[in-house]
């Protein structure tokens, strides 16, 4: 192992991950990627009826620019269905990647994504599975999910303005406080929702949004 990559599993904190979770491995990786695979166990409590104890073969697949660049992750075992909040059928979908990349900016940790997001993913459908019904509720599925999540992450109650909130967020703050709201006020953006945008766009970065705003428009 080179020190660069030395380096990076320790600011990931890799070896906390494979100590809380025992059951993980790192796999073989035919290129620059991290692959852990294995057991992911956990013993969690809704909001009613009694806790849950279960665990999953799962896959990550964690790229070099972490958390930059979000990581993947599959179940192995056959047991949750390519309906139930998948991409493509295989890849877990976690949540809003925006709401994922907000968590990851706060604590940069594998950790974080697997007890954060992954743990949480598994539990709620062990959860459907015995209840019928998620534990904690749950966004639309896929893009009307998505747009719920930005909208209200930018604070408009309209889903179909999330994507020039995103367009917004990508271009550098004068240029953006000239154009129009799109919270539909009929005010420029800097006398509107200025302060939330600018606050997203010093967090994660005009580029995240750009890239947000083309996969949006894309999928639209």
């Amino acid at each position: 192992m080179s020190d660069s990559t030395r380096a990076r599993y320790c600011h990931w904190q890799l070896a906390e991950l494979l100590n809380r979770h025992p059951g993980l491995r790192i796999s073989p990786s035919a290129n620059d990627r991290l692959i852990l695979k294995g057991d992911v166990s956990f013993r969690l409590q809704g909001p009613s009826h009694e806790p849950i104890g279960d665990s999953y073969i799962v896959e990550l697949q964690i790229p070099q620019r972490f958390p930059e660049e979000l990581p993947s992750a599959r179940e192995l075992g056959d047991r949750i269905p390519a309906w139930f909040h998948k991409f493509e059928g295989v890849w877990l979908c976690l949540g809003a990647p925006t709401a994922l990349r907000l968590r990851l900016s706060q604590s940069r940790t594998l950790t974080t994504y697997v007890d954060d997001f992954v743990v949480p993913y598994l539990f709620g459908y062990s959860y459907f599975a015995r209840h019928g019904e998620m534990p904690f509720g749950e966004l639309a599925h896929g893009s009307p999910g998505i747009l719920d999540y930005l909208a209200e992450l930018f604070g408009s109650e309209q889903r179909q303005d999330a994507h020039e909130f995103l367009r917004l967020a990508s271009l550098k703050k004068r240029e953006a406080n000239k154009c129009a709201c799109p919270c539909r006020s009929g005010l420029r953006l800097g006398r509107c929702h200025h302060r939330r945008v600018s606050s997203l766009r010093e967090e994660l970065g005009r580029k995240w949004f750009r890239d947000e705003h083309r996969t949006v428009i894309r999928q639209l």
